[in-house]
């Protein structure tokens, strides 16, 4: 089971960011962080960015900073930097750049990046040869101008982005992506998106005062469902997930979609 689940309020801003077993500080200007040493005491490394931090992913070994002038570094596990992206020098052209959601696969092959405003994408960039490079681009019909979120599968093959259009999904095998539902999860309605499985995502989305759960499946709605009013947080394992709520987590478990 992973240690660190994310709620809706898990997003960069002033005080920590936690993912992967790994805790962030930002610092109170948001324009540059310092990764916790495992006592939590100090501080193994810190990074400047010069710009404000708007979203980030992280895995054991890498992390993803996205900012509001549209770029995204990529650093190692001791902060050094190995990549600056930058959409724009790709061709990619929007209104307003920014970045409002990150992906990184456990291996650190694929990184995803929700970019821009008028018009906004789903970038990918894919590692070949110790090198990344763009291989997929999706312009959007509308965007979102709040940090959104993104997850791979466990296996890092595919690839699940919440955007204004509805669920994007790509198949990294396959070099496509496809709209899932968008009459259900198109808009600005706040969800939560984690890998479940080698194969799977697991959803918690929120609309008004209602909570709903789903469970996509190599690029299919299998299961979607309301929960509690008071469920508020999504942690994913190998083979379960759990909600959290108020009063007592729900624990859903693969056998239960097989």
């Amino acid at each position: 089971m992973a240690d660190v689940g994310k709620t809706a309020t898990d997003l960069p801003r002033e005080g920590v960011f936690e993912e992967a077993g790994r805790s962030f500080h930002i610092r109170p200007d948001q324009q540059g962080i310092a990764e916790r040493d495992e006592g939590g005491s100090g501080f193994r490394w810190e990074r400047e960015f010069g710009s404000l931090i708007t979203t980030a992913a992280a895995t054991q070994n890498l992390s993803a900073w996205g900012l509001l002038d549209g770029r995204v570094f990529l650093l190692d596990r001791a902060g050094a930097v190995l990549r600056i992206f930058d959409p724009r020098q790709e061709g990619i052209g929007s209104a307003h750049a920014c970045v409002y959601a990150l992906a990184l696969s456990e291996q650190g092959e694929s990184l995803a990046v929700l970019f821009g405003i008028l018009p906004q994408y789903v970038l990918v960039y894919e590692r070949k040869s110790g090198f990344y490079s763009l291989s997929y681009t999706r312009k959007l019909q509308g965007d979102l101008r709040s940090a959104q979120s993104a997850a791979f599968a466990r296996n890092g093959r595919s690839l699940l982005v919440k955007t204004a259009d509805g669920l994007v999904f790509f198949d990294r095998d396959r070099g496509k992506g496809a709209l899932l539902h968008p009459g259900r999860f198109a808009g600005d309605g706040e969800m939560l998106i984690e890998g479940f499985g080698d194969d799977s995502f697991a959803l918690l989305k929120a609309s008004a005062d209602q909570r709903y759960v789903g469970l996509v499946r190599h690029g299919a709605l299998e299961a979607c469902f309301p929960l509690p009013k008071d469920s508020f947080g999504l942690i994913a394992g190998e083979d379960s997930f759990i909600i959290r709520g108020g009063e007592r987590d729900l624990i859903f478990t693969r056998g239960e979609y097989e």
